[in-house]
């Protein structure tokens, strides 16, 4: 066979997130051919003239399925699997790795279920970032075969960002004391990764030696949910909000200036944000959801259930308590985190690839 070809739709914004980038560069150097599809309603063709790629390796569904009304998402929905039926046919093998199971914005709900359904039982294979992804993609989507849905975890970002400023250069750039213990939120800020349960919950915590930084983009044109942040940041003195997008050499500062990274998920798949912050050496605060408890455990993280409501203040008390040990279980999940590099995650990659191409 000639060198395997796989073509990655859509093409994801690097600068946002390198997952794909490092993805491509270890399967090219396995041999693997890898090109791009930026998102664009009709593909077709475009596939067709890059020299049919053995394997169209889908990743984020939503653009092609949610538009600004119903109307327009029906018609996109409908010309999207028009397009994997025809694609079919002419013997493309369809990969997606499910990265989560409906739109964030929650946005015709129905209509994504049942085109996201229909695509799951049209791909060969679908990959999983873990064991209980699986299982809810098989739930979810109403597979039979549990066979179609491999688990690969999601890869570190070790060496994907600068890390060369230590934690007194950081804080002293960010005003921060070095006696105080800093928990930082960072990523995108939408409603469902629980922002403002998280600073409700950290005002609750009568100690004047904690900081909290909020610091990441307010997703979308959501006026009342960004001034709802804002206010709720500057209620409290002891809470930094740092609006906007962050630029990738200033990711460092961030997190060696914290202590603890938290994540105050309402719902969640799966999240390469932690593993992010594990690649920093963080100790981490999250719910027991989805794939974040099968990459963290209890030495390196404060993990609560999602159903206790002060679940969230017990594990922030928990990290103040215990602010002496933090610093080893950032070590620890440091460790972990090495066992999710792109070599292993690329060779079983391309396993999956050889398995589909196998069964034509």
């Amino acid at each position: 066979m000639s060198t395997l070809k796989s073509l990655f739709i859509p093409r994801g914004s690097t600068e946002n997130n390198p997952y794909q980038r490092q993805l491509a560069d270890s399967l090219e150097e396995l041999g693997v051919d890898i090109d791009y599809l930026s998102h664009q309603s009709f593909f077709l063709l475009k596939v067709f003239r890059i020299q049919k790629p053995h394997v169209l390796h889908f990743h984020w569904l939503h653009s092609f399925i949610v538009k600004s009304n119903f109307i327009k998402s029906f018609t996109s929905s409908l010309l999207f699997i028009s397009q994997i039926f025809i694609l079919r046919l002419f013997g493309s093998k369809i990969v997606w790795t499910v990265h989560n199971l409906k739109n964030h914005d929650n946005l015709y709900i129905n209509l994504d279920k049942k085109v996201t359904s229909l695509f799951a039982k049209l791909s060969h294979r679908i990959i999983a970032h873990c064991d209980a992804a699986k299982k809810e993609i098989i739930r979810e989507f109403g597979l039979h075969d549990d066979n179609k849905v491999c688990v690969i975890p999601h890869g570190n970002y070790i060496s994907s960002y600068e890390n060369i400023v230590g934690k007194t250069d950081s804080r002293k750039y960010l005003g921060l004391e070095d006696k105080d213990t800093v928990f930082l939120f960072l990523g995108l800020i939408r409603p469902y990764k629980g922002v403002l349960e998280l600073i409700e919950s950290f005002k609750l915590i009568n100690d004047n030696r904690v900081k909290l930084l909020i610091v990441g983009k307010v997703w979308g044109d959501d006026l009342a949910f960004y001034k709802s942040v804002e206010e709720g940041c500057n209620s409290d003195p002891r809470i930094s909000f740092i609006p906007g997008f962050v630029p990738n050499d200033r990711l460092q500062v961030y997190f060696n200036a914290s202590d603890v990274v938290v994540f105050p998920y309402q719902n969640i798949l799966t999240s390469g944000a932690v593993l992010l912050a594990m690649s920093f050496g963080k100790a981490c605060i999250a719910p027991r959801l989805g794939c974040i408890a099968e990459a963290l455990d209890d030495v390196g993280s404060f993990l609560y259930d999602v159903s206790d409501a002060h679940g969230l203040q017990k594990s922030i008390q928990l990290a103040i308590q215990e602010k002496e040990d933090l610093s080893s279980m950032g070590i620890h999940n440091l460790e972990l985190s090495n066992q999710y590099n792109w070599p292993r995650i690329s060779k079983i990659t391309l396993d999956v690839y050889n398995l589909c191409i196998e069964k034509s």
